[in-house]
């Protein structure tokens, strides 16, 4: 998490000493859509001297979430358009992280007050909940190609999503400097599950990542409750698209003391 916050807030104080760089802060609300589930999760390691780990984690239901977001836009773009990046973070249940990059045609119907469409396009996104560690029995943990010689493994379960979000932006200019902001928009995007393995690689000290999907054969997961559960890979992925608005404000920092 503190390299996430490090990757957000480094290239919006650079940014920022740009003229025409605005420094954004939104909170919104977005679709988070989780069935309950009780789950149980068993995976065998591929080393020479396997090891094993089970364990069980469970899921409460969800339909929505609330966000932070930090970061940047470009402000006159080529005249009219304006353009941004941003990180959505959230925590329910586990940690979510998303980074966008949108642009919006802006109509100015005053120096004060602009509005028009937006788009956001989802880059990346992830959401991990931490489900347990793997104990390091033998000379190193190997989950496909990647080894891990930490004597525990860190093991999450992730969500990982893509897509864009058309949405409206309305955007008032009280100031030069400050600027309030708001976005009301639906989300569309496609997801995917697999399980995480984080720890010490192959370099002392350095940490590595690897992942391993639901359908491989030395992984298996039991949906325990409901009962009868005919897909389960698709009744444990999460749901990102519906409805969605924020509100923000932007800081033009170059221009804050003028």
């Amino acid at each position: 998490m503190k390299k996430f916050l490090l990757l957000i807030f480094i290239p919006s104080f650079i940014f920022s000493q740009e003229p025409n760089i605005i420094t954004t802060f939104e909170f919104g609300t977005k679709p988070l859509l989780i069935n309950e589930l009780d789950v149980t999760l068993s995976y065998i390691d591929e080393s020479p001297s396997p090891d094993y780990f089970t364990t069980d984690f469970s899921l409460s239901s969800s339909k929505e979430v609330n966000y932070f977001s930090i970061g940047f836009m470009q402000d006159n773009f080529k005249k009219k358009f304006l353009m941004g990046l941003k990180a959505d973070m959230f925590f329910k249940q586990m940690f979510g992280f998303n980074l966008d990059l949108y642009g919006s045609y802006l109509i100015e119907i005053s120096e004060n007050f602009k509005f028009g469409p937006k788009v956001d396009f989802t880059l990346f996104g992830i959401a991990n909940k931490n489900i347990g560690e793997l104990q390091n029995n033998s000379g190193y943990i190997q989950v496909n190609d990647t080894k891990f010689y930490d004597n525990e493994v860190n093991v999450s379960f992730q969500n990982i999503w893509f897509g864009l979000k058309p949405s409206f932006l309305a955007m008032i200019k009280p100031t030069p400097a400050i600027h309030f902001f708001a976005n009301v928009g639906y989300s569309l995007n496609t997801s995917l599950v697999n399980i995480g393995f984080r720890g010490e690689g192959v370099v002392e000290n350095e940490n590595t990542s690897a992942s391993e999907n639901l359908g491989a054969d030395n992984l298996t997961f039991t949906i325990n409750h409901p009962s009868g559960i005919e897909n389960p890979k698709k009744e444990i992925k999460f749901g990102f698209n519906g409805l969605n608005y924020s509100f923000g404000v932007g800081i033009n920092f170059n221009k804050l003391n003028k």
